[in-house]
């Protein structure tokens, strides 16, 4: 089959011919339908300090947003069959360490696997997934969307830890899963979505999507406006999808008393917050992360959110395109509202 590798250190991808995996006892074979570039994949291709920093086992297939149809499954799975349509977890826990075992699958410590980074991943005709990592999606749902399952996971994971209903939740960056974001704060409770960007066409659609209010972050003191409109108080919520440093301290002094601070965006220099007594510790702020998806209340909820139609991954198919043609995707990035989704 045709996979899309890193072959070695430095920017850029190499298409190569390589054998078809054969699944284990408990994995499943995949036959890859649709698939979708992400700014970590990004990263990757570009080989950027962060991702140099990982030590990838080279030469790897990257990707890990995609759905697809089992074609194959080992004698010991038994909640999947073939003919099933699946959208890949990307986290493959051991199921053995502590975090498995207190329901942390998805920061699992005992050497986890991670499709695209050090285990083969989507950008291929197919794809060995292991049991615990497939998500059974809906066979009338369309590949294209059901590929941005993933990411949608990942901005619900976010709001989960935000807990939006009833308060004032600031999104921060609204890329692909940022604007997912500004939906998912809407579908779950808010009362007030602020998103804040310095793109004036993600900044409008985010408005669309379910933001109450667009700041360009170029204009104006994201902390005197997020004051300004909660009467001085501060928001309830931030999540963060900027990494930048700048961005995460101006983050916290817009937050309340007691507010929350959810960190997605991935932050790749050094991170000083001056004063953190002051303006956290004394405050009681809730300072936060999240690593992909929670295995699997997050994919409960969103297959709920999904089956309401309060959530409509369409929105997010900014364009398909045949696999071969990544690179457009990659040079094009940053111009869409969504996702380049891929067919292999």
């Amino acid at each position: 089959m045709i996979a899309l590798q890193k072959i070695a250190q430095g920017e850029g991808g190499e298409f190569r011919d390589v054998h078809v995996p054969s699944p284990g006892p408990r994995d499943l074979l995949v036959k890859v339908r649709a698939t979708a570039l992400c700014k970590s994949d990004v990263e990757v291709l570009e080989w950027t300090p962060l991702v140099a920093a990982g030590n990838l086992p080279l030469p790897l297939t990257m990707g890990h947003e995609f759905a697809g149809e089992v074609v194959t499954v080992g004698d010991l799975v038994r909640q999947f069959k073939v003919g099933d349509h699946v959208a890949g977890e990307t986290h493959i826990p051991c199921e053995k360490c502590l975090e498995c075992r207190t329901d942390h699958k998805h920061i699992c410590s005992g050497g986890m696997g991670v499709l695209g980074r050090n285990v083969n991943g989507s950008f291929a005709e197919y794809i060995l997934l292991p049991e615990i990592s497939a998500i059974r999606v809906r066979k009338e749902a369309p590949f294209e969307e059901m590929a941005l399952l993933e990411p949608l996971g990942t901005a619900l994971h976010a709001l989960q830890k935000a807990q939006p209903s009833g308060k004032t939740v600031a999104i921060l960056g609204v890329g692909t899963i940022g604007l997912m974001a500004c939906e998912m704060a809407r579908a779950l409770g808010a009362t007030r979505v602020i998103a804040l960007d310095i793109n004036k066409d993600r900044l409008a659609y985010s408005l669309e999507l379910g933001a109450d209010v667009a700041l360009d972050g170029r204009e104006g003191d994201f902390v005197s406006r997020a004051r300004e409109m909660t009467h001085g108080s501060g928001v309830d919520a931030v999540v963060d999808f900027t990494g930048s440093p700048r961005v995460i301290n101006q983050a916290i002094d817009a937050l309340r008393t007691a507010g929350t601070l959810v960190q997605v965006g991935m932050v790749g220099a050094e991170m000083t917050i001056p004063q953190y007594m002051y303006r956290v510790v004394y405050r009681e702020l809730l300072l936060t992360g999240i690593f992909g998806r929670h295995m699997y209340k997050t994919w409960e909820l969103l297959n709920a959110l999904l089956e309401t139609g309060k959530i409509r991954p369409s929105r997010y198919v900014a364009k398909v395109m045949p696999l071969s043609e990544y690179k457009t995707a990659w040079e094009q990035f940053d111009t869409y509202n969504g996702r380049a989704v891929m067919i292999p």
